[in-house]
């Protein structure tokens, strides 16, 4: 993130350089080149020559103008490179300056949420399990704490798995046969699918080296995010390639799509949630070196995960 940061500083600063540098030397080459051209090569009989040879002295002028001309565009064009290359190395040194504080400041936020929502879990678990041997049914009030109480611990839980994503860059991979892990993850999920019209397509032969933890959780995440907001249908396809997960539904517009990933952003803001599953989901395939895509056109979303 930090590195997209710096980099685009870096191409301001050398996009606004290099206009100035062409602008600044255009005018020099220009205004060196014409008021050459005006002068006179000669004036007229001024050396005595015979008209032969002030025709020969004066195409050899011209010939020497022309060179000149020539070695001030190299010098020029030289000259810009140069100040172009110090100019990127300054930029990088300042640019790396500037962000300092920030990076710094994110890495502890990042350590502070990882360590807060370790420590909220304890309770919040604790909260679940005396609530549960209460056994307290059909009180309203112990219902409405039981539903915040999960709703807050699954919050607490994609706030601790962004912060591991974060802070754990490096993933172990295994060799994993990818259809039995992909139908094995399904199964649980099927109380929930078995509400809409599923279809699958799903043909991975052999084994494959993917992290798998990191697999069913992109998988999870994007099924979850389906049965939310399919209308009738979803469709699962996989290959040894990629991922592809589709639902009907109404079209997400292109100034939310763009923002689809962004963590806490909410296409629905009256949905459950905080807008924090897709952007774990695309956490997780940058760390693996995937690629995951959103589209939606024609009352269809599709997400595809390409490995």
């Amino acid at each position: 993130m930090f590195g997209k940061l710096r980099n685009k500083l870096i191409l301001t600063n050398l996009g606004i350089t290099s206009v100035i540098i062409l602008l600044v030397f255009t005018v020099i080459y220009l205004a060196s080149t014409h008021s050459a051209d005006r002068r006179p090569l000669i004036q007229e009989n001024s050396l005595g020559y015979t008209n032969e040879m002030e025709d020969f002295v004066e195409i050899m002028v011209r010939k020497e103008r022309d060179v000149a001309a020539r070695e001030l565009l190299v010098i020029l064009i030289l000259s810009g490179v140069s100040i172009e290359i110090l100019v990127a190395i300054v930029s990088y040194y300042l640019a790396e300056k500037a962000i300092e504080p920030v990076r710094e400041a994110y890495e502890a936020q990042k350590v502070f949420i990882a360590n807060a929502s370790h420590e909220i879990k304890t309770p919040l678990a604790a909260i679940a399990a005396n609530l549960e041997a209460a056994d307290i049914k059909g009180n309203k009030w112990i219902n409405n704490v039981e539903k915040e109480t999960t709703k807050l611990a699954k919050l607490n839980g994609e706030l601790l798995n962004m912060a591991r994503i974060d802070l754990v860059t490096e993933v172990t991979v295994k060799e994993t046969n990818l259809e039995r892990l992909t139908k094995k993850t399904l199964e649980s999920m099927m109380p929930r699918i078995a509400q809409k019209h599923f279809t699958e397509d799903i043909n991975a032969y052999g084994k494959i080296k993917i992290n798998k933890a990191d697999f069913v959780q992109i998988l999870e995440i994007l099924m979850d995010n389906a049965i939310k907001y399919a209308d009738k249908c979803i469709n699962i396809t996989l290959n040894n390639d990629a991922l592809t997960i589709e639902n009907d539904g109404k079209t997400i517009a292109k100034k939310d799509l763009t923002h689809i990933f962004d963590r806490f952003y909410q296409v629905d803001k009256s949905a459950d949630g905080v807008g924090l599953g897709l952007a774990i989901a695309k956490g997780l395939a940058e760390r693996n070196g995937w690629t995951i895509l959103a589209s939606s056109e024609n009352n269809t979303t599709k997400f595809v995960v390409k490995f």
